[in-house]
């Protein structure tokens, strides 16, 4: 009997034995299917949150694109949405709103979906996407100017990174609210999430972050950070502002550029075809003492030729220059008589505003045989120095005729004569004569006795600076004050055909044995050209600096005639270097008929 009790006991521990090993077993296995099912589920999560990142910041880049097109501010992102939009029917717009309320552009915000076209994106956990822009790269007002270009980088501080780096942008999920601990840049903070409202705090969102410095984190230790973050780059956004760029450049300056020395203005120039400047010689496009953008004769490839002779101070801007548009006589020219009736009596001539105006006064007399009829002609002619060095204009204005009876009786302005009494002949040194005269009254006509006095006066700025180097949003180059505000000049390169410049008017205009070229065979007789150089492939952190090789690439260095926007393909088995890669954008600014087809990215 003790033997049989003894052995059930044995078998009921043997069971439960088996039971405990079943149940551990299935403990086990659910215990794994749930762990799988988590690690599943915040695989699905990253994933959402990656495809929605992803979209939002397409939708940047190509926001930028578009707007670049356009916009006084090319380049720029839109700023984070408006605060005070949030819970109206304007929430998702861009920062500043066009109302008296409207608040300046915040670092960082909530993602302006609205603005971008989009519909409003959620993070997994239901969450708008939040988004932080770099300084520089987005309006602080409505009335803000910004300056971007090929070399222009981000200021926010990234992953301890310092500023300026390669991060211009950042969007962000920011996930479930966390109780964020202090650490290396973290502040430490409960985040609790109300109804949204201006008031709310990103800190309670977004994690590891100084919006004032500006600093951001992208990644942190799992205990105080749960925020998905995508970078928008320099890379990302200049391949498609350079593009745009181009385009504009092609529609917007080359036609300006054609028009600023023509026989329309300037005498000398053959009708037939528009003159070019002389090139600034290539340098380091910062400008300083090794660059002052001033073209030098002969020099036919370089920079643009975009030193400043008016509104500017040398002292603070080195494209800032009062010597280079130059009288080419030390003593001031003379008044003359060059017909109609009446005689100079006496003359004084000197100079004024220290040497930029050349001023004769004087008397002049009746013709006792002219009573009644036309008044004398008088005329003043100076040459100025260095004209084709630079883009400039004519500002007729600046030279003046007056007339009055006698002191202190107002002066009377006289009406210039048409051309060709009126005139300014551009020179083969690069000079420009500048003639003009005007009739002076009768003075028995008038009444005003026996003699009369006059005012001749010529200042030097009637050789202006041309509306392409004019930064302001209004005048005359409003247009185009994008191109010299943003600094796009500096990664510009620029080339006339010989035969298209000063130096060559005895002889004037390329043909195809001389002028420029591009690869494609059909574009052989290009009078001038612009090469927007693309953000350096190879070095750039080190620009500016004066390495032509850091801005353009292969053929476009060897300063030879031939141009190209991509490497030539001579044949399948063609050398590695031929297929090397090149941003390098051609914009064509003259050429001789056919006349090629735009944009230039389309031809083979």
């Amino acid at each position: 009997m003790v033997a049989r009790a003894a052995s059930r006991r044995a078998q009921r521990g043997v069971a439960l034995l088996g039971l405990l090993a079943v149940a551990v077993m299935v403990f086990a296995y659910v215990l794994t299917s749930r762990l799988n099912a988590a690690s599943q589920f915040v695989g699905i999560d990253r994933e959402h949150n990656a495809k929605v990142l992803a979209q939002a910041k397409q939708a940047l880049i190509g926001w930028m694109a578009m707007n670049a097109a356009t916009d006084n501010n090319p380049g720029r992102l839109p700023c984070p949405e408006a605060v005070n939009a949030i819970g109206t029917s304007s929430e998702g717009i861009s920062a500043p709103l066009i109302t008296p309320s409207t608040p300046n552009c915040a670092t960082v915000g909530r993602l302006p979906w609205r603005t971008l076209g989009l519909s409003k994106l959620v993070d997994a956990a239901s969450e708008p996407l939040w988004y932080a822009v770099s300084p520089g790269w987005a309006l602080q007002t409505s009335s803000t100017l910004l300056s971007i270009n090929s070399d222009s980088r981000g200021a926010m501080a990234i992953d301890g990174q310092a500023a300026p780096n390669e991060v211009v942008a950042l969007v962000i999920a920011p996930g479930p609210a966390m109780n964020v601990l202090a650490a290396g840049g973290c502040t430490a903070q409960a985040q609790t999430r109300a109804a949204p409202a201006p008031a709310m705090n990103p800190l309670d969102y977004i994690e590891c972050f100084n919006a004032a410095t500006p600093a951001f984190s992208s990644t942190g230790p799992a205990t105080s950070f749960n925020d998905q973050v995508v970078r928008i780059t320099v890379s990302d956004l200049v391949p498609a502002l350079e593009a745009a760029i181009a385009e504009r450049m092609q529609r917007e300056i080359a036609p300006a550029l054609r028009i600023v020395y023509t026989s329309a203005q300037y005498s000398g120039i053959p009708s037939s075809s528009p003159m070019y400047p002389y090139a600034a010689p290539f340098a380091n496009p910062n400008p300083g003492p090794s660059n002052n953008y001033q073209g030098a004769a002969g020099t036919y490839q370089g920079l643009l030729p975009f030193s400043q002779t008016q509104g500017c101070n040398p002292a603070t801007d080195a494209r800032c220059t009062t010597t280079l548009v130059a009288w080419s006589s030390g003593t001031p020219p003379p008044a003359l008589k060059v017909g109609g009736f009446g005689n100079i009596n006496s003359q004084t001539c000197s100079w004024q505003s220290g040497g930029s105006t050349a001023l004769c006064t004087g008397e002049y007399e009746e013709d006792n045989g002219n009573p009644s009829g036309a008044g004398m002609l008088i005329e003043m002619t100076a040459t100025i120095n260095n004209v084709a060095m630079g883009l400039r204009t004519l500002d007729w204005p600046k030279a003046q005729v007056l007339a009055r009876n006698a002191s202190p009786d107002p002066w009377l302005q006289m009406t210039l004569e048409p051309a060709p009494d009126t005139k300014a002949t551009m020179n083969a040194d690069g000079s420009v004569t500048v003639k003009f005269r005007a009739r002076l009254p009768n003075v028995d006509a008038m009444s005003w006795g026996h003699k009369a006095e006059y005012w001749v006066s010529l200042e030097r700025a009637v050789i202006g600076d041309h509306f392409l180097l004019d930064p302001a949003t209004t005048g005359p180059g409003a247009a185009t004050s994008w191109f010299v505000r943003n600094e796009w000049y500096r990664t510009t390169y620029y080339a006339a055909a010989q035969a298209n410049t000063a130096s060559a008017l005895a002889s004037f205009g390329c043909t195809s044995s001389n002028c420029l070229r591009f690869n494609d065979p059909s574009l052989r007789n290009i009078r001038a050209l612009l090469v927007l150089a693309g953000r350096s492939l190879s070095n750039p952190a080190g620009r500016p600096n004066g390495a032509l090789a850091d801005y353009l690439e292969y053929q476009n260095v060897d300063l030879g005639t031939l141009y190209e926007q991509r490497p030539m393909r001579m044949s399948k088995l063609a050398l590695p270097a031929l297929n090397a890669p090149m941003n390098d954008r051609l914009v064509l600014v003259d050429w001789i008929t056919p006349a090629p087809t735009f944009p230039l990215a389309s031809l083979p």
